[in-house]
């Protein structure tokens, strides 16, 4: 028997109108979440592995922080993002996409990157900057990615542009082929004011690059990451988990990035979905509770499924992680979840609603006089696609895509494909 949980709004994978939505349960088991089309019928979504969790996970929701300089509600969800005034929380992690040109062609590729064709000029990618102080000031941390960053030759020349501005946090999001092939690059990049590489790493596997990335690739990732270290800029590991490909090594990953805690303070996990290029076969669609309730078992016991919380500046089940400390030498285990010495009111007291999603727990910890060195942030996400995408969790969206008219774009509408792969917002706002 259906047990509704609660209802949202959702849209039809094909005509993308925005219908009433029933989540609900069936057998205490999974979460669903159900709308109907009346012109193209019924379509049910796994949203999550386990009831319990997703209740629990949602009650820890935060205070919303709403955005300002909005604009006017014209459309429905998702059409008309700018931010709009329907918007419930602001931006604290900001994305310019500097081009769609791409050195692959990766099989699952949510941004469908191949040329660079239009790319933004200086100029615009100045006015992209503009926007995101105008809507988060520039206390919100700046991502650069693309297409492949390092691609443009006026890279360096960004990055300056943007720390000139005033930014405190430049991230480079890339596939690190250029990083691990061009001596002295890295270090370019950081005299230019890069403080952090978001390396895109599926695994310990050529087999599982050869089915995210198209090729063996795990030498190259493994280069880029001495490069990093070499150059003293910290690393974030970021994988895409498919079923069956390489989500029975989370365990695995976690390790790597322990092991290589010198130079990789990040792990973040995300679900694979389906906006863009999704070419690759799966055997099932992962949640970000399945991956959550994954990690712990292949853990070893250093996390459990409820060590992971969510990370406040977005919707509970958006963004979600802990932070691994590393305990003093002689004191015992090694590294331990923070969350575990945390009660939800030290938290919402200690919260600072500025924090970048991978920094949540390591301001806190800064505060209280813990030292974080050491640390490994975890965070797990869960983008929507038009399968998923769920308007409420929409509108509590943190992570914004900059474009050069003025307006900042939750990233999963900015990204969202309808069942034909069809994208509603063209890049950079341009038709």
């Amino acid at each position: 028997m259906k047990k509704t949980l609660h209802t949202t709004l959702a849209l039809c994978p094909q005509c993308l109108t925005e219908l009433e939505a029933r989540v609900y349960t069936e057998g205490e088991s999974a979460v669903w979440m159900e709308r109907t089309c009346p012109d193209h019928g019924r379509t049910t979504t796994r949203v999550w592995n386990d009831v319990q969790h997703y209740q629990w996970l949602n009650s820890l929701a935060f205070p919303k922080v709403p955005p300002e300089n909005t604009l006017p509600s014209k459309k429905p969800c998702p059409f008309g993002c700018g931010t709009c005034g329907r918007h419930e929380r602001k931006g604290t992690l900001l994305e310019i996409e500097v081009t769609k040109q791409c050195n692959l062609r990766c099989p699952v590729c949510f941004m469908s990157a191949e040329n660079g064709d239009d790319d933004p000029s200086f100029e615009e990618i100045s006015a992209m900057f503009d926007t995101i102080e105008k809507a988060v000031g520039i206390d919100g941390a700046i991502q650069l990615t693309g297409g492949e960053p390092t691609c443009r030759k006026d890279l360096p020349a960004i990055i300056s542009l943007g720390r000139e501005k005033g930014f405190w946090g430049i991230e480079l999001n890339t596939n690190g082929l250029v990083i691990a092939s061009r001596d002295g690059y890295l270090e370019e990049l950081k005299a230019a004011g890069l403080t952090g590489v978001y390396l895109s790493f599926d695994g310990l596997k050529d087999e599982i690059y050869r089915v995210t990335c198209g090729r063996d690739l795990l030498d190259v990732k493994l280069k880029a990451i001495q490069r990093c270290r070499e150059a003293d800029l910290q690393v974030v590991l970021a994988a895409t988990i498919v079923a069956g490909l390489n989500q029975m090594y989370l365990g695995d990953l976690l390790r790597f990035c322990l092991e290589n805690n010198d130079v990789v303070v990040g792990l973040a996990l995300q679900p694979a979905f389906t906006s863009g290029r999704f070419e690759a076969k799966r055997s099932d669609v992962l949640t970000m509770g399945d991956v959550i309730f994954d990690l712990a078992q292949q853990s070893e016991g250093l996390i459990e499924p409820y060590d992971i919380w969510p990370l406040g500046c977005s919707h509970p089940l958006c963004d979600t992680g802990t932070f691994l400390v590393k305990n003093p030498e002689g004191s015992g285990v090694e590294y331990y979840p923070v969350t575990r010495s945390l009660t939800r009111e030290d938290y919402l007291a200690s919260y600072d609603p500025r924090s970048p999603q991978g920094s949540v727990f390591h301001d806190i910890l800064a505060k209280s006089g813990v030292s974080g060195y050491g640390g490994l942030s975890l965070i797990i996400m869960n983008y929507m696609d038009v399968f998923s995408l769920d308007v409420q969790r929409l509108r509590e969206c943190s992570m914004m895509v900059a474009v050069p008219d003025g307006r900042t774009i939750p990233f999963c509408s900015y990204h969202l494909t309808d069942a034909e792969g069809k994208r509603i917002y063209p890049p950079w706002g341009k038709d």
